[in-house]
């Protein structure tokens, strides 16, 4: 008979709140996830209808990406940590194609207009994730300090970087994936990943969910929206008129 128990242990909620992530775990099987593959690289060739950026929210006009980013393996575990009430904030795929930019060390919370700035985060594997084609990277326990952000240098792929100088990654975790499997961290849980030096491609689809006090001070485009995931939304802090 199919587990379908997600709830977590004791031991794994202890975990997440010393190491700062948990994982990998298993929402599909391979074989499951490989299948989806060409219905997601036909998204990520159209625009969404409020927006141009394709990587983007598309739970919000896909149905395939909103059941990956709802699905029970993620989101009862989640409750395990953040209680009842869950809120999914935004959706986005990164797309490593060979030769792509390093993702440099940071800290998510550094780029998001959230407060205050309470939010999970599941990364799914959707292509293999290796150390050949730069896997997801992570800094255990780096969860309970804040790293000062600096201007990142030309080769990075984003605009800001972990101050290096405040960085010690001799025990990061290399989160190697296969596809439809998937790891929780938090906010402020220090990552990267390597420049694709690979011929492989790699995709990973990230999944932002917060609490119903989280006030959304920016929002991605003009149709962006919340959408409950467990539980309810008590205060409808971000209630949009």
């Amino acid at each position: 008979m199919r587990n379908t128990n997600h709830r977590l242990s004791q031991e794994e909620m202890d975990q997440f709140r010393k190491q700062g992530y948990l994982g990998p775990y298993t929402l599909c099987g391979p074989e499951d996830m490989l299948n989806m593959q060409s219905e997601i690289e036909e998204i990520l060739e159209t625009d969404a209808p409020d927006h141009k950026n394709r990587v983007h929210n598309r739970h919000l006009d896909y149905p395939l990406i909103h059941n990956l980013a709802t699905h029970p393996a993620i989101v009862e575990r989640m409750v395990s940590l953040y209680g009842p009430d869950l809120l999914l904030w935004r959706t986005n795929f990164f797309v490593k194609e060979p030769g792509a930019k390093e993702i440099p060390w940071h800290q998510d919370f550094n780029y998001w207009p959230l407060e205050p700035p309470i939010i999970i985060s599941a990364w799914i594997a959707i292509d293999s994730a290796t150390l050949e084609n730069s896997c997801l990277q992570i800094v255990p326990g780096s969860h309970r300090k804040v790293i000062p952000h600096v201007k990142a240098t030309s080769n990075m792929a984003f605009g800001q970087m972990g101050d290096l100088d405040y960085i010690d990654t001799n025990n990061h975790v290399d989160l190697e994936m296969q596809p439809g499997e998937f790891v929780l961290f938090n906010e402020r849980t220090l990552h990267h990943s390597e420049a694709n030096r690979s011929n492989k491609r790699r995709i990973g689809l990230a999944v932002r969910v917060i609490v119903p006090i989280v006030k959304v001070f920016d929002w991605d485009s003009p149709q962006h929206e919340l959408i409950v995931i467990h539980g309810k939304d008590p205060v409808q802090f971000n209630k949009r008129s």
